[in-house]
């Protein structure tokens, strides 16, 4: 594996443990302070990134790792 796949790897569980983490608190302090139903959707949109992530290394699909360097451009 290369360091994209560790990375997507470590990311993506990162992104599933934010995302339960916010909504079990129903509060998620990112740049903006987001509270009830708005933190619980930003929770399952961490998950569900976290999951795509984690599911291009695991069966090795090249659209999911195009979308995942995608999202590291756009962190920069």
């Amino acid at each position: 594996m290369d360091f994209f796949d560790w990375a997507a790897l470590i990311i993506g569980a990162g992104l599933i443990g934010s995302g339960i983490r916010a909504i079990l608190r129903r509060q998620a302090n990112v740049p903006e302070q987001y509270q009830g139903e708005g933190a619980v959707r930003l929770g399952w949109l961490w998950i569900g990134l976290g999951t795509l992530f984690l599911l291009a290394v695991i069966f090795d699909i090249d659209f999911l790792k195009t979308l995942f360097r995608l999202f590291l451009e756009a962190a920069n």
